[in-house]
């Protein structure tokens, strides 16, 4: 309370009705040379006047109050959240100061054991005391706050997730039709057209299978969350190994890659189906963007960090990629390259971004332009807890 005090003195209102004691509390205050600065108030307009105006630390209250009960004044200033109040009681009143206390007091002091000790003794426990409660009201206040945008942050997420997949699912049909009748018609008119005729409707067709890609991206983004499965224990080496000899079989064909691990992985605690995608996509941009003339060549190692945490590092020979672009590439539809040197959507490393978010990782690269990339991120080790995953 003395700290306090040297910042701004400590108010305090004393309201009761007899002269004498409010004299016997300014004597006590005031020869305990605290700083305290006094206020009294004998009549309802006094105390009315000194509320309104505000800036009071503490109100020590008499329950027998002229006009306007003690008790009364308690639940107006408990009400308008004011100050603290400790309530001064008669003779005879030890009830009456109870039930002051379930009403918001802080505490209470019987006049005929009132001594200066014990005065400074409340003011100080009743100060601390309220600084306390309204740090735990405020605390509560703000996590209420927090609670709620949390859950409108939700229902915004679960909306856009619905209408992504709805909107995408409706639209593929459409655009199939659109492809295939193109590719129809290209046969049934072929030898027909003249040469800017036969561009224009390559054209369509060519812009339909790009958008049924895109359809088909927003569908994969999407199902990150909307086909989610539980977390469970996944080998990476193993992982790796499938995506070899089955998905990234015929890339590693076509451009003469290869993948090592070389430490052995350690385990994480994911959704295996999304720990499999993730691999995928990292791996496979390793082995699209790599130079001319030089077989990609991808390294895979992994460490136990802090925090229950594994990262795991993807390092290719390629390309490489500007400084200035790291955080673009994990964008939606962001492409650094164009499309008729590398195919794709331009939204494999935004589902590896929402993959690893969604298990509470981070993601990212360091690159040198011309010589290669190393891509990393995290996932949660394999605890005894179970793992939280979410949407």
């Amino acid at each position: 309370m003395e700290e306090e005090t040297k910042k701004r003195p400590v108010k305090i209102l004393v309201c009761d009705d007899d002269p004498a004691f409010r004299k016997l509390v300014q004597t006590y205050l005031r020869s305990a040379d605290m700083g305290f600065v006094l206020k009294e108030a004998g009549q309802k307009e006094e105390i009315q006047d000194a509320l309104d105006k505000g800036g009071i630390d503490l109100v020590l209250m008499d329950i027998l109050m002229p006009d306007k009960s003690g008790i009364e004044w308690l639940d107006e200033i408990v009400e308008k959240r004011i100050a603290p109040v400790v309530m001064l009681t008669g003779f005879g009143s030890e009830e009456i100061a109870v039930q002051s206390i379930r009403e918001g007091a802080i505490d209470y002091i019987p006049k005929d054991h009132l001594t200066k000790d014990r005065l400074l003794s409340t003011i100080k426990i009743t100060l601390e005391t309220w600084k306390r409660k309204r740090a735990e009201e405020e605390k509560r206040r703000l996590m209420e706050e927090l609670e709620e945008t949390n859950q409108k942050l939700e229902r915004s997420n679960r909306e856009l997730q619905d209408f992504a997949y709805i909107a995408s699912h409706d639209l593929r049909e459409p655009m199939r039709k659109i492809s295939a009748f193109g590719q129809l018609l290209q046969e049934s008119l072929k030898g027909k057209l003249d040469e800017d005729e036969q561009e224009n409707l390559a054209f369509m067709i060519d812009g339909a299978n790009r958008m049924q890609q895109m359809i088909d991206a927003l569908l994969t983004y999407s199902r990150v969350t909307t086909k989610a499965k539980p977390a469970k224990r996944v080998d990476l080496k193993e992982a790796i190994e499938d995506l070899k000899n089955v998905e990234l079989a015929a890339l590693l064909e076509e451009t003469e890659g290869t993948i090592r691990i070389q430490k052995p992985l350690p385990a994480v605690q994911a959704d295996p189906s999304q720990v499999h995608q993730l691999l995928q996509n990292v791996i496979a941009n390793g082995l699209k963007f790599h130079r001319d003339g030089i077989p990609p060549e991808i390294a895979v190692r992994g460490r136990q960090e802090k925090d229950n945490q594994v990262r795991v590092e993807v390092e290719d020979n390629g390309v490489g990629i500007e400084e200035a672009n790291y955080e673009k590439i994990f964008g939606m539809f962001q492409r650094l390259y164009s499309r008729e040197g590398y195919k794709g959507s331009g939204i494999g490393l935004a589902v590896c971004k929402k993959i690893v978010e969604r298990h509470g990782g981070t993601i990212g690269v360091n690159s040198t332009l011309g010589k290669g990339s190393m891509f990393w991120f995290t996932m949660p080790t394999i605890t005894n807890d179970e793992l939280r995953i979410t949407n």
